[in-house]
């Protein structure tokens, strides 16, 4: 549960997976919950969601789209191209495609949620990496980080106080000239940290 100890300051947002509105796939073959997206609202030029997986089903297609999916809870599941397979089993496996590839998921072992990142090819970067230790949040582009284990504490100016997160809880800052470090609070945590450029 996210502790709301201090006021945040702007271009800073609490996410927490329990928070988040569960819409409808495209194809209405499974659910997503919107975390972030920034362009036109009808033709966002980036979008990051979770998505719950519990069948095997084919993904929308979004051409011109570049797509990074990594496993944040449950699996083994398989990703599924024509001439391509990507097998994720731990959290933090990935996989990076385009957009309009035709491209299924296998039922998966156990209930699975993805991490999904969606940027306009050629007018937004998108880099995703996993961090065991400290992250300090760029003050450039958009950031979204994400507990996949363990918990983290936020400090930094002009916060007078530490924002806890754990599991399924993550922040979206939006840059700026604020100085906040993200640090670890057991032995194995682990974050994902988004990183959208244009």
């Amino acid at each position: 549960m996210i502790t709301h100890v201090v006021a945040l300051p702007k271009g800073l947002t609490q996410l927490s997976l329990a928070a988040l509105p569960r819409e409808r796939w495209r194809n209405g073959k499974g659910w997503t919950r919107p975390v972030a997206q920034g362009g036109p609202a009808g033709a966002p030029s980036w979008r990051v969601s979770l998505a719950e997986i519990t069948e095997a089903a084919p993904f929308s297609a979004f051409p011109g789209m570049d797509r990074t999916t990594v496993l944040v809870d449950g699996g083994p599941v398989s990703l599924v191209a024509p001439h391509q397979q990507w097998a994720l089993s731990e959290r933090g496996d990935r996989a990076h495609y385009g957009g309009e590839l035709s491209l299924h998921n296998t039922a998966p072992e156990r209930d699975t949620l993805f991490w999904n990142v969606m940027t306009a090819r050629g007018r937004v970067s998108a880099s995703v990496h996993l961090l065991h230790g400290a992250l300090a949040l760029p003050e450039q582009g958009h950031s979204l980080v994400w507990v996949l284990r363990g918990g983290y504490t936020l400090a930094g100016q002009p916060l007078p106080g530490l924002i806890h997160l754990g599991p399924q809880e993550g922040l979206h800052w939006r840059g700026g000239q604020h100085k906040l470090m993200l640090r670890a609070t057991e032995p194995d945590s682990l974050l994902l940290h988004t990183l959208l450029t244009e």
